[in-house]
């Protein structure tokens, strides 16, 4: 098991600003839109406090729960959770309309952002680790059910995870996921 904590994250207005017009189907935003943005990135920042745990299991030991089959064969899988805390949640909602009419769509942005940021943090590692095994990783397969099966492989509460009733990760901004290791093919001569 591997742990990792408050990781460099940068929160990009730039992105935050092209997520949010994705986010409101619109070509383009107003100069105080954007200057919202630029201020809700600043104001944000310090609440973001990623964290994953992830592990890499080979298949032969895998005899726990269930995981999403791929087609290709694959000889490990390392599941992880991260999570970006839930200091942005909890001054969100001290400050619910800080930024105006906007600020719910602005922290959802940054909240997508962050998550990808880290998501892709994670794969750049465990990519590291299956590259030196001769092998390369699926994409990753998000974990969206069956979040027991997860807490009972990973060490959730070291990073201040944990599953609630209803199967649902708290903090919210949480993600599970997967990625398959699958053995490089040698090129014939």
């Amino acid at each position: 098991m591997r742990k990792i904590k408050n990781f460099k994250i940068n929160i990009r207005p730039k992105e935050i600003s092209r997520i949010l017009k994705k986010f409101s189907d619109i070509k383009e935003l107003s100069i105080e839109v954007e200057e919202a943005v630029q201020r809700a990135c600043y104001f944000y920042g310090h609440t973001i406090k990623p964290a994953v745990v992830y592990d890499t299991f080979s298949k032969e030991n895998l005899n726990f729960g269930s995981f999403p089959e791929i087609e290709q064969k694959w000889i490990a899988l390392s599941p992880f959770v991260l999570t970006i805390g839930n200091g942005l949640k909890e001054e969100f909602d001290k400050n619910i309309d800080i930024f105006g009419q906007w600020t719910t769509k602005i922290v959802s942005a940054i909240s997508a952002d962050t998550l990808e940021q880290s998501k892709n943090f994670i794969q750049k590692l465990i990519a590291q680790e299956a590259k030196d095994e001769q092998c390369e990783l699926s994409r990753a397969l998000e974990i969206t059910e069956n979040l027991d099966v997860i807490q009972n492989l990973l060490p959730l509460e070291k990073i201040n995870v944990s599953v609630n009733e209803q199967n649902k990760f708290n903090p919210s901004y949480t993600v599970a996921g997967i990625y398959y290791w699958i053995p490089v093919r040698k090129r014939k001569k």
